[in-house]
């Protein structure tokens, strides 16, 4: 077996890229079918990053940037809305801040990890055609290592 790669580092660098950016419209998509206008500025400024590695300059990791406030977002909660015991309701966590009564109008909005999880097999896809033939060469070189050598 040679040591060669299915892909370059380049084309893996790209690719991981094209993934991040993937689930990143997904996100969005979720973002606007799920939210109101309140998740405008999150719309905006949702961003997918990847880091290189400073040796080899190979991707290492897949970021998302947002506002903090995707966060409550995927709650369900802030401005008036908390959660207790696994449900969104009124209510604050602040001692002196009062919250009007009425109907609960928020849910929890999973606009992110869902999108991640459903898209996690196609990232493993790209690092095993990147990382697969070095990872089964290393094998290989250790296969001596593991076996029982007979002699004839």
């Amino acid at each position: 077996m040679d040591n060669e790669k299915n892909i370059s580092a380049e084309d893996f660098n790209g690719r991981v890229s094209e993934w991040g950016e993937k689930v990143k419209r997904r996100s969005l998509g979720t973002l606007v079918a799920e939210t109101s206008v309140y998740s405008g500025s999150l719309r905006k400024r949702l961003a997918s990053a990847v880091r290189k590695g400073r040796d080899d300059g190979v991707a290492q990791s897949v970021a998302f940037k947002f506002l903090r406030y995707g966060v409550f977002v995927a709650y369900g909660v802030g401005n008036g809305y908390i959660h207790h015991d696994g449900t969104v309701v009124r209510g604050s966590r602040s001692a002196g801040r009062s919250v009007k009564a009425g109907p609960v109008r928020r849910r929890p909005v999973d606009w992110l990890d869902n999108n991640i999880e459903k898209n996690l097999n196609d990232l493993a896809d790209i690092a095993g055609d990147y990382y697969g033939d070095t990872a089964a060469q290393h094998v290989l070189d250790e296969l001596d290592r593991i076996m029982i050598v007979k002699k004839k």
